[in-house]
């Protein structure tokens, strides 16, 4: 039984202008009730559902088999990484591995460029999400499911080092793929066409 209750003063942290609202699970197969789970919740909590949970888990998709991929900006293992330049438009074609994103250091980028990032998460494990983010970027952060490929498009606005990173806890070493190997992009005022990695 799922009991949703609305008011929860003095329950949990005031973490915003809104208190949160409570959910508790109850198990009520016995002779008398067994609290599981005492829950906050967002919003007004008038709703539930449920469903068996075995017409869900034949149909998961815990992660996609990175053979199976087949985006046009996938690449399988960090020999394929690379940097193009197409006149204005620049493709980096980028993996994720816990602890480190390939490649960890481009040149080449000017201001006024069209920055595509396609970033394959090589990881075949089903809980190994990695994130990714470019410091100052005007737009989200991309969360890519193992075996997937996304893409972030990015527009340098200003001439410098500008750090990337992952934005999701991956594994112990996730301070390494987050920080300590200093991802970078050079930006650089507009010159020639060349890239490098």
């Amino acid at each position: 039984m799922i009991v949703m209750d609305k008011i929860t003063k003095d329950r949990y942290l005031p973490t915003g202008p809104e208190l949160s609202q409570a959910a508790q699970l109850f198990d009520i197969s016995g002779n008398k009730m067994k609290l599981l789970l005492d829950f906050p919740t967002i919003g007004e909590p008038h709703y539930a559902q449920s469903i068996p949970a075995e017409k869900i888990v034949k149909n998961q998709v815990k992660f996609f088999k990175l053979a199976e991929n087949t985006n046009p900006y996938a690449v399988k293992s960090e020999k394929e990484t690379k940097v193009v330049r197409n006149g204005k438009r620049v493709d980096v074609y980028m993996t994720a591995m816990r602890s480190h994103l390939a490649p960890d250091n481009i040149e080449g980028i000017q201001i006024g460029d069209d920055v595509y990032i396609h970033v394959t998460n090589l990881e075949q494990d089903w809980d190994v999400p990695h994130g990714f983010a470019i410091k100052g970027a005007n737009n989200a952060e991309l969360l890519i499911m193992p075996g997937e490929t996304s893409t972030l498009k990015w527009n340098p606005y200003q001439q410098g080092i500008v750090p990337f990173y992952c934005t999701d806890f991956c594994s112990a070493l996730h301070q390494k793929c987050r920080v300590i190997s200093g991802y970078l992009l050079r930006v650089q005022k507009l010159q020639s066409n060349s890239l490098s990695v």
